[in-house]
């Protein structure tokens, strides 16, 4: 480069930008800036949209992140209220069958009763009955009846230990009680089957046997009181001499109860021998 080609350069510079100043303070710049102005605001544009475009991405994700995490908190809360809710089921079933008990007590003045949790259930092909929480050191004794609200007889008790006892099932094959039809008032004897029904039996032949009659005790024998319902009749079957039968639906389902009542005494009670 020669000497002093540097300064003229700058000097050259120096009089096009005072050049342009002075031309763009008298307007002759102007069109050319409008065109050159074109370009340069579209990619101001483009810029500030993608900008724009980011941040709205970035709040989508964070809003995203944020509903998710909600959704996880609801679903947590939907399923603490549908356990809270099952639990107060629960609760008011078990309720609703602790007032009828307490209400056949009421009912029954003359009667003395013991209170009793099912706390097992045991069936085979031998021996159908339930097991309770209360025993020989509440007061009860093999041979007691046991019933359920609304004077439902369950079964008798089979075997009482100090702290717990068995209940044999009506359905159990062992089982047998005397039975009396509500409607047509015949008598018979009440027997358990392996299927679940109940076989009515003993009935005189001249006697009639209506389907759907409620089936009670009878009272006889002197250890279970009379009018206890056993259930009804499901089936009247054909005439066998010498007696006339029928197939009798327990009144409840052994399986879903949760408490019961050992009836202890009543008027006119057999004491049951003690083992």
């Amino acid at each position: 480069m020669r000497p002093g080609g540097r300064g003229g350069s700058l000097w050259l510079v120096l009089g096009l930008t005072i050049a342009l100043l002075f031309l763009h303070e008298l307007g002759w710049l102007q069109p050319l800036e409008a065109i050159l102005t074109v370009p340069l605001t579209s990619i101001q544009r483009l810029v500030a949209d993608l900008g724009r475009r980011a941040v709205e991405g970035i709040e989508f994700l964070r809003e995203v992140r944020d509903l998710q995490g909600e959704v996880q908190r609801l679903r947590a809360q939907v399923e603490a209220l549908e356990t809270e809710n099952l639990r107060l089921q629960e609760l008011a079933a078990e309720n609703a069958e602790l007032k009828g008990l307490l209400g056949l007590v009421r009912e029954n003045p003359q009667r003395t009763f013991v209170a009793a949790r099912v706390i097992g259930y045991e069936t085979d092909p031998y021996l159908r009955a339930l097991i309770l929480d209360v025993g020989t050191r509440q007061g009860v004794r093999e041979g007691m009846p046991v019933v359920t609200r609304g004077a439902v007889l369950v079964g008798r008790i089979a075997a009482a230990e100090h702290t717990r006892s068995r209940v044999r099932l009506l359905t159990d094959p062992g089982s047998m009680v005397g039975a009396l039809l509500q409607g047509t008032r015949a008598m018979g004897v009440v027997v358990g089957r392996p299927d679940g029904f109940l076989l009515l039996d003993l009935v005189a032949p001249e006697e009639a046997i209506v389907p759907d009659d409620v089936v009670l005790t009878s009272g006889v024998g002197g250890q279970i009181p009379r009018a206890l319902v056993i259930g009804r009749v499901a089936q009247v079957l054909p005439v066998s001499e010498p007696f006339r039968q029928a197939l009798v639906r327990p009144a409840v389902d052994p399986r879903r109860l949760t408490a019961v009542l050992v009836l202890t005494g009543f008027p006119g009670m057999e004491t049951p021998e003690t083992p």
